[in-house]
């Protein structure tokens, strides 16, 4: 059974006031794997009111995957994210950082349809955890597909720190099932919400499987992975939820839930 390592490193940008003092300190966080960070586009740089923030994300996840898979690899769409605002300031400021992937070949190869691969939904908190830390995970999967939790690919949670540090959430805490959410499939320990405190990050990953060949934003509708998240922080501004907005379909706007082109091959 394949084991994840997590050793992310969190970049710090330009500092932000803190709700309860004036000293500036630099948060915003970014995952990225021992892999090369691919750098974003000019138009995928995430720019708010009253701050410049950048954001260059990278694959947060390395598998020791077997030599039969070696082709495969974790496929990330862009983050998205949630807002704070400094009640002492004004200050608007990135507070979640949010991406959805699963683990494919680049060329499109693999998975194949009927064939079980991986999915994930990561939160990471940049943004101040005095009014609240706590996260909601969901996650709407592309036509055809369905969950394929069981015995040998059941669910799996881990949490970390900006130091690289992690560990697995085992038992009750991680959930082996999804509910039903406000938008998709809810992924959420037993007390209902994650515990993301600043510098800190979650990631839930899960097995799927398709029934039929997918092509990513070029199927109609597009084939992709979304996926909601709710900051129940005090400090949010604009809505609680990044999550699509009237059921839209992705690729969607920053704030509107991240998402991931899926690509399944033919058996």
């Amino acid at each position: 059974m394949e084991a994840p390592s997590y050793p992310p490193r969190f970049i710090g940008h330009p500092a932000v006031a803190r709700a309860a003092a004036a000293a500036a300190t630099a948060l915003l966080m970014v995952a990225a794997s021992t892999q090369a960070a691919p750098a974003m586009a000019p138009e995928e740089s995430q720019p708010v009111a009253a701050a410049k923030v950048t954001m260059r994300p990278g694959d947060n996840i390395v598998y020791a995957a077997a030599a039969a898979a070696a082709k495969r690899k974790w496929l990330f769409g862009k983050p998205s994210h949630t807002y704070e605002q400094s009640p002492v300031t004004g200050t608007i400021y990135v507070s979640t950082l949010e991406q959805v992937g699963y683990k494919g070949a680049a060329d499109a190869s693999s998975p194949k349809a009927g064939q079980v691969y991986l999915r994930s939904i990561w939160v990471g908190r940049s943004g101040f955890d005095d009014t609240g830390d706590e996260a909601v995970t969901e996650v709407m999967l592309p036509r055809k597909t369905k969950l394929a939790i069981g015995k040998s690919n059941p669910v799996r949670c881990y949490t970390g720190v900006a130091e690289g540090k992690s560990r697995q959430i085992k038992g009750k805490k991680c959930p082996n099932r999804a509910t039903k959410g406000a938008y998709g499939l809810e992924f959420s320990p037993p007390k209902g919400a994650w515990n993301v405190p600043t510098g800190h990050w979650v990631q839930v990953i899960f097995p799927l499987r398709s029934s039929k060949p997918l092509k990513g934003l070029a199927d109609t509708p597009a084939a992709c992975m979304m996926g909601a998240v709710k900051n129940l922080n005090g400090y949010v501004v604009g809505p609680l939820w990044d999550a699509p907005v009237g059921g839209e379909s992705c690729p969607t706007a920053d704030g509107h839930g991240p998402y991931q082109g899926v690509f399944v091959a033919k058996r």
